[in-house]
């Protein structure tokens, strides 16, 4: 059988040389890339955030298995003649821990092709092919649209908002620049820190589920979400063990701050603490920790992202230890009808 080519697209704006049409060569990669390099400026795009990048043709080919999407109908290229102006694709989806399924869409448009119908398009196309996987999966009930944007993407915010989605979370972006004297205050007695060694690892997992167990994104523990662990984190390109600042008790794992480097840039990627062992100080004297190893490596910005509500009191945390918000990122979901699946 032969891959599909082409898509039906009803709402497709009428503009000679438009082209909607599946991933078909290697060369889609670089359009894609061109696409993101493109609205950079235009979207204000912070290359240093810990949840939006510039990504690179080699990037976009590591993220997409070639073989896998080549034909795929959950991606689609948007082309004038034979260059690529705009994405979207309907790749990942999930279930959290209080049963919704969750789809997400995600979409990219060159900025001079906005405003002409095309981004609408787009967003219908990832609706029609989102109810067509759920209706495969058999998803009766609890099932939505998700799609995410920053604060400073305000084409792509009034195209969701024009749709009917709702702002259901915020993700404050933040930076530091450490203070040069910045001393880590002590672990609670009976707490310390231990070197990471990949047995170590499902003690971990465990434990940054444990912490997210009342918060409504996450996902359930199993093998598979563990599997997905690792390949997050210890299969990370910028996976270092001697960043990874993890406290004990006997033998639980009690709170966690793990940390990445790129270029001069410092990631705080996690931070986890048990919900029996919250508010003791173990969380702050492990960012602190986390930071001064950041600093002697030459670190002069450390970046990280937290609820922008301040669930948790993580927010105020952050921000007593000096960290400031640069911008936000809204998660935006709409309840899937499967029923309006023509």
């Amino acid at each position: 059988m032969q891959p599909l080519t082409h898509p039906s697209i009803p709402t497709a704006p009428h503009i000679d040389g438009i082209n909607f049409r599946y991933f078909a060569a290697p060369s889609d990669y670089r359009g894609m890339a061109l696409v993101h390099a493109g609205s950079f400026q235009h979207d204000g795009i912070d290359p240093h955030s810990s949840r939006e990048n510039d990504p690179s043709e080699t990037d976009l080919r590591n993220m997409f298995d070639e073989a896998s999407i080549s034909g795929n109908p959950d991606l689609l290229i948007v082309a004038m003649h034979q260059h690529v102006i705009g994405y979207n694709h309907v790749f990942w989806r999930w279930t959290e821990v209080t049963g919704v399924r969750v789809f997400l869409h995600l979409g990219f448009l060159l900025p001079e092709w906005r405003g002409k119908g095309i981004g609408t398009a787009m967003l219908a196309w990832a609706q029609h092919r989102i109810r067509a996987i759920a209706a495969q999966e058999q998803v009766e009930a609890h099932a939505t649209f998700a799609t995410n944007v920053s604060s400073t993407e305000h084409e792509a915010d009034t195209l969701i908002r024009n749709a009917h989605y709702q702002d259901v979370r915020r993700l404050s972006d933040m930076l530091l620049t450490p203070d040069p004297l910045l001393v880590a205050q002590p672990l609670p007695t009976g707490v310390e820190q231990r070197t990471v060694i990949p047995a170590h690892y499902r003690a971990i997992y465990q434990t940054m589920k444990d912490a997210y167990a009342d918060i409504w994104t996450s996902t359930p523990e199993s093998d598979a979400d563990y599997d997905e662990f690792l390949v997050e984190n210890v299969d990370h390109p910028s996976f270092d063990p001697a960043l990874w600042h993890i406290a004990w008790f006997e033998n639980q794992v009690v709170g966690m701050v793990i940390s990445r480097v790129s270029g001069r840039i410092g990631h705080i990627a996690e931070v986890e603490v048990r919900r029996a062992w919250q508010r003791r100080g173990i969380a702050r004297s492990l960012l602190q920790s986390a930071i001064v190893t950041l600093k002697e490596r030459g670190i002069t910005e450390v970046r990280l992202y937290t609820d922008a509500a301040n669930g948790q009191g993580a927010r105020s945390l952050y921000e007593s230890l000096g960290f400031q918000e640069m911008k936000q990122h809204i998660f935006y979901r709409k309840l899937l009808a499967l029923e309006n699946t023509e």
